[in-house]
């Protein structure tokens, strides 16, 4: 039995797709976009709370 990497499995649904594919079908595709899409919504959206407690503590600490 070997164990080349000549296949891999869809991001998605854990289907086996082609060695140089992320996901096996156009839907899984665009689901893994939205996924990633949302990531860094979550991200951006962090780093803004950040942003605001950071400038209220400034804010706070100049009065």
């Amino acid at each position: 039995m070997t164990t080349g990497d000549d296949h891999r499995h869809c991001k998605v649904c854990g289907k086996v797709c082609g060695a140089g594919q992320e996901t096996c079908s156009s839907g899984c595709r665009d689901r893994l976009a939205q996924r990633q899409q949302s990531r860094q919504n979550s991200v951006r959206l962090m780093y803004l709370l950040i942003f605001i407690v950071v400038v209220a503590f400034a804010i706070e600490l100049i009065h």
